[in-house]
């Protein structure tokens, strides 16, 4: 056996210039087998050096450098119970101030073994630890006069000389100093060729023989060998007990069924070992006011039984397999979406209910992009572009170098792992800039230490629905959530069908709506199908999907498929359909499909072609036609990297359902939250105009009627004061709480007594038009003017209906607001009160988009405002945009082919008003306009 230990590959926060993969190659051909990566204070690569070591072959040893001021100690996990040791050690001196790394190892360093090259290292450790080698490296002989045993280290952290100025750059930018000032550092050594390195040690082979007697005993060591879960006591009969409840309470009585399939998934879950996963779930969404379980766990009846998901897998034929099997290797995947605004006090809560030196946020490990390579390579060597002369290529070759190297850490948006002992026993926990413990790993290190990450993600929409239900509440309007089918309501299905659904959770982007428009299908199993198929690689598919659906002529493409593909028109359509596919065709057992379906999803090319070899020999084994083999692949590979299982596409389909609803029934009080969300899809300023399209009356921002937020009342939308930049929320709030108090304003020096504001607090009063019912005679210059002097009037001016001394009192005259104040209104809201943004241009001939139904094959100018866009690369490559405008009348779609979007890139790219030239095409009965030419409005 052939072992080496002590080569670094981290620099601080910071990979080294050592690449793992290419690390591994290098041993491999030097028939290394055993290899010791010592990082500095940490484990961040651990589990993907161990990944790069499995592919060559090579086992990666536990192991890390625990520096202090005198030097650096070397520690290799010998045991279990030494990896948690080394775990907690690396935690402390991350997270404890004034620790000592002496009396840590004093006090803890059983099934440690421990090595230094620093003579004053080891005569301190010497007798107070259990197991102790003095190193001698090929640079490095300080040691051996010592008496302790000798330990080979090889104490390099280059594979080349020629990485050492990418090695002091990656120390530039770890430090935020320049190379120049970079601080000396002992010689950084070259891994040197095996061969040289033992001629190197010759003269101590008990060195070189104790490094291999070292490297054996943290060989094999039973590390990550089962899934990491909180603890519950009697967690199958708890787990039971709650699923049972649950059930009752959703179903009423329970069928044979219902107790059939929830005692099927039951034993799978209990055999896998996963009842506590379901139980910590459980706890953690009964602290939120709503949530949407998603992904393909929807799919699981207990897990719609305890609340965690909100669709019925049995009624909506869900496929449980694609969730959890018994050849299934991986954890559960059970993601929760909770309101967005709620998501950090639920994680606060989740670590409080857990205790929190039992949880961890899981990390990002974020990597170098060439720009950014370049941008921190440049300001190392203090420059802010490329110099012309030889440095320049230095610089780029370096940054080039540096290209995919992992950079810093940051927060995972909702991973989090609990443990049933503190989380440092299992992993090396740092604090995030936000105060959250935080594991060094990223999800994949997570998921290869199997520490099960829990997934509690922020949801807009979730909030929208919750807060249009407040709303209504306020005003008397109660709906039953636990009777409340929004499936079953016909307006909410027409509605649907038509594509109104702006503002509608998931399914209000322009292609979703031009899809439902195109299907005229609302009802819940055709949205399904619809969130699923609109797939970037899709879309000959999607083309073919209507017009079966439309009645066209269809037939499998082999007869095993009708009952597979039936309900989707004989395409597939759900990542599922791919294992169903491979398993009923060519033979695949359950956990090859799934594995078929990761590669094909998640673009993992490099086992694609061994997976195709497969699923055409199994098919042709079993007598399936080459070209229907060929055809079936070809839209198994409409899968790749973005697709969804039908469970998550129905989980988010009832979400939608209960938005559609809202919007349908309670148009006020639904948008007024979209808005006070910030809306999904689209900007304020189109949901304004949608607003206005759907006939609300909007009202404000106004003194006395906005709140801080949007709200509906009957058929009003009142304009929240949030809607106005650089309006302080200290300021929104003073106003507020001091109407609250002492009632209604009744003019604008009542304002003046009452509040005090900071100036740019009441320009931006102002300029958005609040104070506009106290003071409609004054001009909004005039009304700032009023409000810094106090609120009264001058003698020139009177307040409305102010007494004179003429017995007839006459109103004065309402002010009209100009155009320089709309601009001003605009700046301030990003829309305008009562018009469209249009009106502030001069008007030009053009067809109004409201009736570009009677110029269909014709050509036309419309006049539009951007509402959204979508740049797309062709087949050949080339760009094409898709953009949503909208008039005074209507919101339109317009699309832009290769050869104009070049001409014109410059122009559509910007928030401007255009005159857009081109013909009206339908498709499937859906208007667009062909643009041919685009002329700004000025």
């Amino acid at each position: 056996m052939s072992s080496r230990l002590a080569i670094r590959t981290y620099y601080s926060l910071l990979w080294g210039t050592i690449e793992p993969q290419r690390l591994m190659e290098r041993l491999k051909g030097e028939k290394i087998e055993r290899v010791a990566i010592t990082d500095r204070d940490n484990l961040y690569g651990l589990h993907t050096l161990r990944e790069a070591g499995q592919r060559s072959a090579i086992e990666v040893l536990v192991a890390a450098e625990l520096t202090c001021k005198e030097g650096s100690i070397l520690a290799f996990v010998a045991s279990v119970e030494g990896y948690s040791v080394l775990t907690r050690l690396l935690s402390a001196k991350k997270r404890e101030q004034g620790f000592n790394l002496f009396r840590a190892l004093e006090a803890e360093n059983k099934g440690l073994i421990l090595a230094s090259l620093s003579p004053t290292l080891l005569r301190r450790l010497e007798g107070r630890v259990e197991s102790l080698y003095a190193g001698v490296s090929p640079t490095n002989f300080s040691t051996v006069r010592l008496g302790l045993p000798l330990l080979a280290l090889d104490d390099a952290t280059l594979l080349t000389q020629e990485e050492l100025k990418a090695h002091r750059v990656l120390r530039a930018i770890g430090e935020n100093t320049s190379v120049g000032l970079l601080k000396e550092e002992p010689p950084v050594n070259v891994l040197l060729p095996y061969r040289l390195y033992r001629k190197a040690l010759a003269s101590w082979p008990e060195a070189l023989k104790n490094t291999e007697l070292v490297a054996k005993q943290c060989s094999n060591l039973p590390l990550f060998t089962s899934l990491v879960f909180p603890d519950y006591p009697n967690s199958s009969a708890e787990l039971s007990k709650r699923v049972l409840a649950g059930a009752e309470e959703i179903f009423g009585e329970l069928n044979d069924a219902i107790l059939s399939r929830l005692e099927w998934e039951l034993q799978i879950i209990v055999e896998k070992g996963f009842a506590p996963y379901f139980l910590t779930l459980s706890d953690i969404v009964g602290k939120a006011s709503r949530t949407c379980g998603r992904g393909s766990g929807a799919a699981s009846l207990v897990a719609y039984a305890l609340g965690i998901t909100n669709v019925d897998p049995l009624e909506h034929n869900l496929y449980f397999e694609r969730f959890l099997n018994r050849e299934r290797q991986d954890p559960p995947d059970l993601d929760v979406d909770f309101a967005w605004d709620e998501r950090d006090a639920i994680l606060q809560q989740t670590m409080a209910m857990f205790n929190s030196d039992h949880c961890g946020r899981v990390a990002n490990h974020n990597r170098f992009r060439l720009r950014s390579a370049l941008r921190e390579t440049l300001r190392v060597y203090g420059l802010s572009k490329l110099p012309s002369d030889y440095l320049g290529d230095e610089i780029k070759a370096i940054a080039t170098f540096l290209q995919g190297f992992p950079h810093h850490l940051s927060l995972h948006c909702g991973g989090v792992v609990i443990t049933p002992e503190p989380i440092s026993n299992y992993a090396v926990v740092e604090t995030s800039l936000e105060g959250y413990p935080l594991l060094e790993w990223d999800k994949r290190g997570c998921e290869a230490a199997k520490l099960v990450k829990i997934d509690l993600l922020g949801n807009r929409s979730l909030a929208v629905v919750r807060d249009t239900l407040q709303n209504l509440k306020a005003e008397g309007i109660l709906i039953d959530e636990l009777t409340w089918r929004p499936i079953d309501d016909e307006a909410t299905i027409a509605a649907l069908a038509r594509g109104d659904t702006m503002g509608v959770f998931y399914i209000e982007s322009p292609a979703m709506r031009q899809l439902q428009k195109k299907s005229q299908k609302g009802d819940f199993e055709h949205i399904v199908i619809h969130s699923s198929i609109i797939r970037p690689a899709a879309n000959k598919f999607i083309r073919e999907y209507i017009r079966r659906l439309k009645g066209g002529h269809w037939q499998p493409l082999h007869p095993l498929l009708e009952e597979i593909l039936g309900e989707t028109y004989g395409i597939m359509c759900y990542q599922e359909d791919l294992s169903k596919v491979a398993i009923a065709l060519a033979g695949f057992s359950e956990a090859d499909a799934d594995a078929l379906r990761k590669v094909i999803t998640k673009k993992r090319g490099a086992h694609l072609d061994a997976f195709r070899t497969r699923f055409f020999t199994g098919c042709l084994e079993r007598k399936v036609e080459p070209a229907t083999i060929g055809a079936i692949w070809e839209m198994m590979l409409s899968f790749e990297g973005y697709s969804f299982c039908k469970a998550h596409s129905a989980s988010y389909a009832m979400l939608s359902f209960q938005s559609a609803y809202l919007r349908v029934h309670h148009p006020a009080q639904f948008m007024a939250a979209a808005l006070s969300n910030k809306g999904g899809y689209y900007h304020a300023q189109a949901y304004i105009s949608e607003c206005r399209r759907m006939g609300l009356k909007l009202i404000g921002p106004d003194v006395n009627q906005s709140r801080l937020r949007y709200y509906g009342q009957d058929n009003r939308l009142i304009i929240g004061l949030m809607a106005i930049a650089n309006l302080s929320h200290k300021g929104s709030l003073a106003l507020i709480e001091e109407r609250r108090r002492g009632g209604n304003f009744s003019c604008l020096a009542e304002f003046s007594q009452r509040v005090s504001l900071a100036k740019d607090d009441l320009m931006a009063l102002v300029n958005a038009g609040v104070f506009d019912s106290l003071a409609p005679t004054l001009s909004r210059s005039g009304q700032l003017k009023r409000l810094l002097t106090g609120g009264a009037p001058s003698r020139e001016q009177g307040e409305l209906f102010t007494a004179r001394p003429s017995p007839v009192i006459m109103p004065a005259l309402k002010h009209t607001t100009t155009r320089d104040e709309l601009k001003r209104e605009l700046a301030a809201l990003t829309f305008l009160r009562e018009k469209h943004p249009l009106s502030l241009f001069p008007p030009v001939k053009a067809v109004k988009a409201a009736s570009l139904e009677h110029y269909k094959n014709r050509y036309v100018s419309v006049v539009g405002w951007p509402i959204t866009q979508k740049t797309v690369y062709t087949s050949a490559h080339e760009v094409m945009s898709f953009i949503s405008f909208e008039d005074e009348s209507a919101l339109y779609e317009v699309v832009i082919f290769p050869a104009v979007y070049k001409d014109y890139s410059y122009l559509i790219s910007r928030q401007v008003p255009l005159l857009i030239y081109g013909k009206v095409t339908v498709d499937e009965g859906v208007l667009s306009l062909e643009a041919l030419r685009f002329t700004r409005i000025s």
